[in-house]
């Protein structure tokens, strides 16, 4: 088992269930329970593990780990698709709402999952696959877009290239 409770006293004097989260990448973490996001079906391709937390990623504030609680050596690098696709479009049925207890869509938090190779040019996302989270239930769903025309392998470097063509394309009207 990768995770045990315990009860930290908090400084107004009430308690708060901590959980000490085993992970091989950052060690022993403690973690406030109600931090713990509980996924209401697994990741494709890990049914074992369904509940996870963030940990930020580097001091760009665009990337986190989505660390395994379930699992100490599984973690995952996710971004906001936004990022890369801004007109990136995620269309979910009534069921899926439901199981995020979502309210409007407003409360939803896309991410997708970042795949960095040995090869960094190699770097992508998948588009077709996102992870959508409810930050006020702490609840996540990966949902299949079957009928959309995102990429599983959405390639991080073309969409760099493209950005650094559109920023240079802007400053030569000057």
């Amino acid at each position: 088992m990768t995770i045990a409770p315990y009860t930290a006293v908090v400084a107004n004097g009430g308690e708060r269930r901590k959980m000490k989260v085993e992970t091989t990448r950052f060690g022993t973490l403690d973690v406030d329970e109600k931090k713990i996001i509980h996924f209401t079906q697994p990741i494709v391709g890990f049914s074992e593990c369904q509940r996870y937390i963030f940990i930020e990623g580097p001091s760009t504030g665009k990337i986190w780990w989505l660390q395994s609680c379930d699992k100490p050596e599984l973690a995952f690098i996710v971004m906001d698709p936004l990022q890369v696709m801004p007109d990136y479009e995620v269309r979910l049925d009534a069921s899926e709402v439901e199981d995020l207890r979502l309210e409007k869509a407003e409360d939803a938090c896309l991410l997708s999952i970042v795949v960095v190779p040995e090869d960094r040019s190699k770097i992508r996302t998948n588009l077709k696959a996102p992870i959508i989270y409810n930050p006020k239930a702490n609840l996540a769903k990966q949902v299949i877009l079957h009928e959309s025309d995102y990429p599983v392998q959405y390639s991080l470097a073309g969409a760099a290239e493209k950005a650094s063509v559109g920023t240079s394309d802007a400053g030569s009207d000057a």
